[in-house]
């Protein structure tokens, strides 16, 4: 699998898994766009200068979640920065990368590895709010 010249080395981490199932990102847009699955290192590249690896490697990949009911309590709990985005539901294979559980507040947090000339986008769709696991 061909990754994006700026991971760092050893980006993914060898624990990480290849995509697969159903995974919950936050997006912008509806429909999702590439845009909606850029990264922070893409976004602001020197955010990670003088940090470790493995954070840099984590700022190379993009926050999804596993449980719809963490990606609602996030989007709840950041109002001011999250409000006007949508939940948006992919269901991913290997062909879309790696993926690692990095829990944060929410257990069902994921890092995920998007490879070169995947198109994330194309498998997401926007759900309602009210839409149950």
């Amino acid at each position: 699998m061909e990754w994006p010249h700026f991971y760092p080395e050893n980006c993914p981490p060898a624990e990480a898994k290849p995509a697969s199932g159903k995974i919950y990102r936050l997006v912008r847009n509806d429909p999702a766009q590439a845009e909606d699955f850029k990264t922070l290192f893409e976004k602001n590249p020197r955010w990670s200068t003088n940090k470790p690896t493995t954070t840099v490697c984590k700022s190379c990949g993009l926050s999804v979640y596993t449980d719809l009911q963490d990606i609602k309590r996030l989007k709840d709990r950041y109002k001011r920065k999250f409000g006007k985005h949508k939940i948006a539901e992919g269901e991913l294979d290997a062909k879309f990368g790696m993926i690692q559980n990095t829990p944060s507040k929410e257990e069902s947090h994921h890092t995920w590895w998007v490879p070169v000339r995947a198109e994330p986008w194309t498998v997401f769709k926007v759900i309602g709010e009210s839409k149950e696991q």
